[in-house]
């Protein structure tokens, strides 16, 4: 299902990704500047997950370099990610009962169900997530690699909402929302049909994510004419059965399977990533969906046979299931997402950088979402 066209340039984007990705492969192969021998994997594109808060109890795909790394070679890697998150399904401006506004929220108690309508969906989030990501990769043959994945977050109201409101008027997508509510307050409210599934004013910091656990199995370089291909298989392992405190909106206390399909082809000094896939989660009925599948379709432009600047859209399927009365209003939060994510990558000896942006103004969901992040990497 196609995502209605907003003012921001992330809306505008990815609905064109795909179109713009064919033609600049098209125009490379014309142009034809290689680099270097052929290397239909290239850097890879940017290993950034969905950040979006209520997901990060799950697993979900995260793209990934296509080849795998050679035999008994050990990669680590650190990524920071800062996410600034804002919606408000109960929007003042959209709504004339069942409104959300400054006054509710920071009152005795905070939001109750009775702000919220009595059935589907209704979400009001206002956090900062500061997320740590350690990540360990080795080879153990040529085509055959294995990871684990662990990962620290914090919940809060942090400091960025004043400047957020200043990119998105940049972008030409303030989500206007923002005005009426306090800037740098944490508030995390997800209710389904009368019965909160998260509630949370209390901010945290520090917590673990389950841990993830990865293999790739690389089916072949490809060459001139066909592609990279690999499988990479995920596993979340819960930590605990039940969560509590914090951990209530970071963990979902099951453990949860991911299956993707990483392809790669170089056309002169410009690579295309393509990825799809699709991930099993373990949830508890009538709260969110039970299966997310992930599409990515990327440009890797080589400056150099180390730098590339990486363009790349990620679609992915929501959280939130669809509701199928139709006298039932979800706010379009169960629509797709789709993203534009932009980003520097460097890969020299032994030695890995990452550097991009995430952003995403949902006008017909009343949600902004903004991530920077940051990642070093070494090899050996």
């Amino acid at each position: 299902m196609q995502m209605q066209q907003s003012t921001s340039l992330a809306r505008r984007w990815p609905g064109r990704a795909r179109a713009v990705i064919l033609a600049v492969l098209v125009l490379a192969a014309v142009l034809n500047r290689p680099v270097g021998a052929v290397d239909n994997g290239g850097l890879g594109p940017l290993s950034i997950r969905n950040q979006f808060p209520v997901t990060l109890a799950f697993l979900t795909y995260t793209p990934d370099a296509p080849l795998t790394l050679p035999e008994s070679t050990f990669q680590f890697r650190y990524q920071y990610a800062l996410t600034n998150t804002f919606i408000n399904t109960q929007s003042p401006q959209a709504f004339s009962s069942t409104v959300i506004q400054a006054a509710d929220v920071a009152r005795p108690g905070g939001l109750t169900e009775a702000d919220f309508p009595a059935s589907g969906y209704g979400l009001y989030i206002d956090v900062e997530a500061a997320r740590h990501l350690f990540r360990f990769d080795y080879g153990l043959t040529d085509s055959l690699e294995v990871g684990l994945e662990l990962a620290w977050v914090t919940f809060g109201g942090g400091f960025l909402d004043d400047r957020i409101e200043g990119v998105e008027k940049a972008f030409g997508g303030l989500n206007e929302d923002r005005l009426f509510s306090d800037q740098d307050r944490f508030d995390f409210y997800v209710i389904r049909n009368g019965t909160f599934l998260r509630r949370s004013s209390q901010a945290f910091s520090q917590e673990p994510l389950d841990p993830v656990v990865n293999l790739k199995w690389n089916l072949g370089e490809g060459g001139d004419v066909l592609p990279a291909l690999s499988i990479k298989l995920s596993y979340k392992v819960p930590l605990e059965s039940n969560p509590a405190g914090p951990r209530q909106l970071i963990s979902s206390g099951r453990a949860d399977f991911g299956y993707y399909f990483l392809l790669s082809k170089a056309v002169g000094d410009v690579v295309g990533h393509f990825q799809v896939g699709t991930t099993e989660l373990d949830v508890a009925a009538d709260t969110f969906a039970d299966r997310l599948k992930h599409r990515m379709f990327g440009l890797e432009f080589r400056i150099d046979m180390e730098n590339s600047l990486v363009l790349q859209s990620v679609t992915q399927t929501s959280i939130f299931i669809e509701s199928d009365d139709p006298a039932t209003t979800d706010f379009d939060i169960s629509r797709q997402t789709d993203v534009l994510v932009l980003g520097y990558k460097r890969i020299a000896k032994g030695f890995l950088f990452e550097l991009g942006m995430i952003e995403d103004y949902n006008q017909q969901r009343n949600e902004s979402d903004i991530t920077f992040f940051i990642e070093l990497g070494w090899q050996w």
